[in-house]
């Protein structure tokens, strides 16, 4: 492919972001289409890492080509102040944008890219499989997409009720409320829980978390390629300058 054809691909895709906005539960949240054309782009340019991914996962039969698709969906992960009954506290708060991944042979996986302290957007994990992406398509209007990732729970929210997505079966945010205060009360930051290291859905340090209860991440989320990633987010907008360049130059 030539640098010129690469550049209009990247320009393309930004542009396709562009026409997407995000959800209005999203914006309120204070998330931006703006920041999912950037969260998209941290993502782009990752295919050979991606291909070694699906070379060295355990169903791996051969050599894949894979595609990094043009969607960018918002999660959020349970509010800490939401369990410990905050007045006005979302049940969820924004964790990272989902950009769904598809190799040749039918597998797929799931790119995080997150915001760093800097403000810039970079990849933080890659996550097998498109889970993320199949919850988010089935979300009604306006709602967020919520995980509650020490049950592994996730839920579409809209309108002060949320709905589980796997169960389909609907609460109000008080009965939500009293259910992850009584699950979650006495593991918020601060907790002797959390200060044993044991509370995966809270670290202060980290807005992404494997899912689970703070034991080893499920195989499914291979969080050993975390710093590789992170150097391939750098690579990849050092890219999209050097796409800015070439524009400069043919204009």
């Amino acid at each position: 492919m030539s640098r010129r054809v690469l550049a209009l691909a990247v320009l393309t895709g930004a542009a396709l972001l562009m026409t997407a906005p995000v959800s209005g539960a999203a914006q309120a949240a204070g998330i931006s289409s703006a920041d999912a054309v950037a969260a998209h782009t941290a993502a782009t340019g990752l295919q050979d890492t991606l291909v070694r991914f699906f070379a060295q996962a355990p169903d791996a039969n051969g050599p894949v080509t894979v595609e990094i698709t043009p969607d960018a969906y918002p999660v959020y992960e349970l509010s800490p102040d939401f369990v410990a009954g905050k007045p006005g506290a979302a049940p969820g708060d924004f964790a990272y944008f989902a950009v769904p991944v598809r190799a040749s042979d039918g597998r797929t996986a799931t790119l995080w890219s997150v915001r760093g302290d800097d403000g810039a957007w970079q990849v933080g994990n890659i996550a097998s499989g498109d889970v993320e992406g199949t919850y988010a398509r089935t979300l009604p209007a306006g709602a967020q997409l919520l995980h509650e990732p020490q049950v592994d729970a996730w839920y579409a929210v809209r309108d002060g009720r949320l709905t589980s997505l796997s169960e389909l079966t609907t609460v109000n945010f008080a009965d939500y409320q009293r259910t992850v205060s009584q699950r979650y009360a006495d593991k918020l930051p601060g907790s002797e829980y959390a200060r044993q290291g044991e509370a995966g859905g809270y670290d202060a340090t980290s807005q992404v978390m494997p899912r689970g209860d703070g034991g080893p991440a499920p195989s499914g989320h291979d969080t050993g390629w975390v710093p590789l990633l992170i150097l391939a987010g750098v690579l990849a907008v050092s890219g999209l300058g050097y796409v800015l360049h070439l524009r400069r130059i043919s204009a």
